[in-house]
């Protein structure tokens, strides 16, 4: 149940007195149309969590105008308003890229500041991933309620040489690359820390109580009854959506992306 202005200003009021008390704090890593908005709701309705989200958003260069602590500050801040609770962030790699934070060196911050559970949100197949981004762009619709009927499919031109997303432009092939290098560079780092591996197709998809009911077991919590609230925006196949289909299935066709294009 979403908090009442009342239970919101207790919560900034004493949270930060409690947060002494804070069992952990767990932080989710992914590239964006990940199934986090449906996972993130979910656990954002335990009371045992208390879920922040995607907060470097907020803070990023783009915003102009605005002044903002720095970005370990600025986390560290916001931690105190958990109270009692669970603290969980959702970070995007290219948000760290724009905010000037290495990887390794932002893992080492996060250990710093009490950070002891780390989960990595996979989509695999990459390429439906920027396809998903592409049409959010287009029409401006990034999430779709569960009780909101599917719209028809829009139809994008992938621009194999020239794609614009996540802030950044480059051939289709490089952002497949990226995203792979990113996900095993931070396999490694986890290597040796406390983490857990959820995938998009295999907990998210299908039924996101199976990465709900993982997430839970990870932080040692019961699993609380959660609602479903968010929906597949694009539940079609790539075929329908892509208007060139056939190039992007040319280009990949020798790749190890190959297989992607029948998802």
């Amino acid at each position: 149940m979403p908090y009442t202005k009342l239970q919101r200003f207790i919560r900034v009021l004493f949270n930060p007195l409690l947060a002494p008390l804070r069992p952990g704090n767990v932080v989710i890593f992914h590239i964006g149309r990940s199934g986090s908005t449906v996972l993130g709701d979910m656990l954002q309705q335990h009371p045992n969590i208390f879920w922040d989200g995607e907060i470097f958003r907020d803070i990023l260069p783009a915003r102009l105008g605005m002044k903002h602590d720095a970005p370990i500050t600025y986390l560290e801040k916001k931690m105190k308003r958990a109270g009692r609770q669970f603290y969980g962030l959702e970070v995007k790699f290219f948000h760290l890229h724009l905010l000037g934070l290495a990887l390794p060196m932002f893992l080492d911050e996060l250990t710093k500041l009490g950070f002891e559970h780390f989960v990595v949100l996979e989509r695999q197949n990459y390429l439906r991933k920027i396809v998903s981004s592409l049409v959010a762009h287009q029409t401006g619709h990034y999430h779709r309620q569960k009780s909101a009927s599917a719209e028809a499919p829009h139809c994008i031109t992938v621009d194999v040489n020239h794609v614009e997303i996540d802030r950044e432009t480059k051939s289709l092939l490089a952002f497949l690359e990226t995203y792979r290098e990113a996900f095993q560079m931070l396999d490694d780092l986890l290597a040796k820390r406390n983490s857990l591996k959820l995938t998009y197709e295999s907990d998210i998809e299908r039924d996101p109580f199976e990465g709900y009911g993982r997430m839970c077991k990870f932080l040692d919590i019961p699993p609380h009854p959660a609602t479903i609230r968010y929906a597949k925006t694009n539940p079609y196949p790539l075929a329908t959506i892509v208007s060139n289909f056939e190039e992007v299935q040319q280009l990949l066709a020798e790749t190890p992306y190959a297989w992607m294009l029948k998802n």
